[in-house]
């Protein structure tokens, strides 16, 4: 199982939901091959990425670019 630390890079605005820049999320992805660099480009982390996200807080659809981005996060892969 693939683990993560996401922190925010910049702060995020939605309706109901405001992740502060800084903020950290420990993501488990149960799907083996994934790192942080296609851990938001690979579909089949879709479902488990917005589970775990849902899990944290954040109740956002997946249409959502500015939150399901890479660029919206540091992660660092971690080992538990």
């Amino acid at each position: 199982m693939a683990q993560f630390t996401l922190t925010a890079r910049n702060n995020i605005d939605r309706p109901g939901c405001h992740i502060s820049r800084g903020t950290t999320f420990d993501i488990s992805i149960n799907i083996m091959g994934i790192t942080p660099n296609n851990l938001f480009n690979n579909p089949r982390c879709a479902d488990q990425l917005a589970r775990q996200f849902k899990i944290n807080g954040i109740d956002l659809p997946m249409t959502d670019r500015g939150v399901y981005n890479k660029g919206a996060w540091d992660i660092q892969m971690t080992s538990r």
